[in-house]
């Protein structure tokens, strides 16, 4: 399991999904925070702004302007994750799974990385694609892969990839299987 573990984390790693950015859906003015006083940055997250929030835990976790803490990073991350900022829910997502800060949890990270995904973040669906992937459960990598590679997606980069792993993982799936992954991909924003 842990060697599962590690893999799936490289791959993530390597896939650039590390480390979200909050890139779409933000107001002009938010870009603010990356540069803000760590102290005003802290005081604007403690008053509940959730752009605050996100900035705040990726300069803990990052360790920039500020000493590096993964475990207020989670914490940070938590508070605007919970407001349905998705790149807040897919870095939680992916510190759960590689135990940063918090006691790793495959479980926890999938919540995470699917709640991102379900608000139409395709870096997190990606990044789940490649776990399932990596767990040898190709129909439910497929589904993951298609939903990344849809339009109106927010990272034309994974969106490509994307495509360019179904393609990969059509060769062995059968018909059948294809069409269940697509029937279920297609099904995810309606169920949710």
């Amino acid at each position: 399991m842990k060697r599962l573990k590690l893999s799936i984390l490289s791959t993530l790693l390597l896939a650039g999904v590390a480390n979200a950015e909050l890139i779409s859906n933000v107001p002009l003015d938010v870009s603010r925070f990356e540069i803000m006083d760590i102290s005003a940055l802290a005081s604007q997250a403690s008053s509940g702004n959730h752009h605050a929030q996100f900035f705040l835990a990726k300069r803990l976790q990052k360790g920039e302007g500020v000493a590096k803490d993964p475990a207020k990073a989670v914490h940070w991350y938590t508070q605007a994750a919970e407001k349905d900022i998705a790149p807040a829910q897919l870095n939680l997502g992916l510190m759960y799974l590689r135990g940063e800060g918090v006691k790793a949890s495959m479980s926890e990270g999938r919540k995470w990385l699917e709640r991102a995904a379900h608000l139409g973040d395709n870096r997190a669906s990606y990044a789940l694609a490649m776990i399932d992937e990596k767990q040898q459960r190709y129909v439910d990598a497929y589904k993951w892969y298609d939903l990344s590679s849809r339009d109106g997606m927010l990272d034309n980069g994974i969106r490509d990839k994307a495509q360019a792993k179904i393609g990969q993982l059509a060769l062995n799936l059968s018909s059948s299987d294809i069409e269940k992954a697509k029937t279920s991909a297609n099904d995810w924003f309606t169920i949710k």
